[in-house]
């Protein structure tokens, strides 16, 4: 499976950066597992209570008990892969590259929403219990509408509206900043001036009324417009690093490694998305290193997990809470919890191989056509009077300039 899985991706893609996609989609699982688990009561201990809070909230298991930071770092590794492959290949246009990450995005979204509709038909308990509800990740707290359906796949839905499949929330700004993203082509060497114009936008959604660091959405959709601006922040320090140092990373001797490793933690333990987003950019850089970090990214079951990583994130709410309607009269809820995390990575994989890779190769294709460009006329003739020149083929313009 590992090996099948490995023969899915383009050569050029970076291992070691799918790896940590999928730990970061991993690590949002576990959250959302652990939101089916009753809070346990802090012991009466002296200091129980300060330490509690500095281990989930002053150290890197912030990321598992909050989520919030892995799903910032995939902001940033999407603006890094993407603004890479656009200095490679050069922009197919932004009608081109906007229907390819249309597609490629937009039907995975579609499916799992409609797998949403599905388990609540075949699972949901309209009369769940109080305290069950309130552990439902805030889904299908009501029976799903025709509307609901059509907002979630369109991506196009508010913080009261997204109840179908609540981390569609980051997609709707993935996908809204990503259909620009071939604009960034224009600041290659002009980083400077691209950060600023990162910040400008960001402070443009925090008046918009994006709460730094707690901001989702919004309440109606032109606070969701303001949420994205906000978090051009996050696809833009992935896209800085790409512009500044194209296809390579800086190199960092053993000295460096342990003070960005140090700098990371430290980072990423912080209530702050601009830490995350700093902590993301230099984990990058970490990962790139040759070395045991690397070798131990490009391990197979690793690789595997970053190939389904998009497939995770997109089912696993909809299984957990299906998970938890189904048996929570008669499992405990750290089993619950248990079994829809390997059920979530069971339908990942359908998920993956029937869905993401056929969206993949469908949005490469619309790439390609809409980016193909028309064949070119014949050039007319040279008239007897007038010679050509010796370097026009045939008496014609030459198609292309080297």
């Amino acid at each position: 499976m590992q090996q099948e899985l490995r023969t899915e991706r383009p050569a050029d893609r970076l291992e070691e950066l799918d790896a940590l996609r999928g730990l970061a989609a991993f690590a949002v699982l576990i959250h959302h597992a652990l939101q089916l688990i009753p809070r346990y009561e802090t012991p009466a201990i002296t200091g129980a209570g300060w330490l509690r809070y500095t281990l989930t909230q002053l150290t890197p298991l912030r990321i598992v008990e909050m989520g919030r930071p892995a799903v910032l770092f995939f902001f940033v590794l999407s603006g890094y892969v993407l603004t890479r492959a656009l200095l490679r290949n050069g922009s197919p246009g932004l009608g081109a590259f906007a229907a390819q990450r249309t597609i490629r995005l937009g039907l995975p979204v579609a499916v799992s929403v409609l797998l949403s509709v599905a388990l609540y038909a075949a699972f949901a308990e309209p009369t769940l219990p109080a305290e069950w509800r309130e552990r439902s990740l805030f889904t299908w707290l009501e029976p799903p509408t025709m509307g609901q359906v059509v907002s979630n796949i369109a991506l196009l839905a508010d913080n009261d509206d997204m109840r179908l499949n609540v981390v569609l929330w980051s997609l709707v700004h993935e996908w809204r900043l990503s259909l620009l993203l071939p604009l960034v082509l224009l600041f290659r060497g002009r980083v400077g001036l691209f950060v600023a114009a990162v910040l400008a936008l960001m402070a443009i959604g925090i008046m918009g009324g994006a709460t730094e660091n707690r901001v989702l959405l919004g309440p109606q959709l032109h606070s969701t417009v303001a949420a994205s601006l906000y978090f051009s922040g996050g696809l833009g320090a992935g896209a800085v690093l790409a512009l500044a140092f194209g296809q390579d990373v800086p190199r960092l001797r053993s000295h460096g490694m342990v003070a960005a490793g140090l700098a990371t933690l430290a980072l990423f333990s912080m209530a702050s998305d601009l830490a995350v987003y700093a902590a993301s950019v230099l984990l990058i850089v970490m990962a790139r290193q040759p070395g045991w970090l690397r070798d131990g990214l490009r391990s197979p079951a690793l690789v595997a997990l970053g190939a389904i990583s998009f497939s995770l994130y997109l089912v696993h709410v909809p299984v957990l809470v299906a998970t938890m309607h189904a048996l929570h009269d008669e499992w405990r809820p750290e089993a619950l919890a248990a079994l829809g995390t390997v059920l979530s990575l069971m339908v990942a994989l359908p998920m993956y191989w029937l869905v993401e890779v056929p969206s993949r190769r469908l949005a490469r294709n619309a790439e390609k056509r809409l980016s193909a460009q028309p064949a070119t006329a014949p050039a007319p003739a040279a008239r007897p009077h007038a010679p050509a020149p010796d370097w026009a083929p045939e008496g014609g313009m030459p198609s292309r300039v080297a």
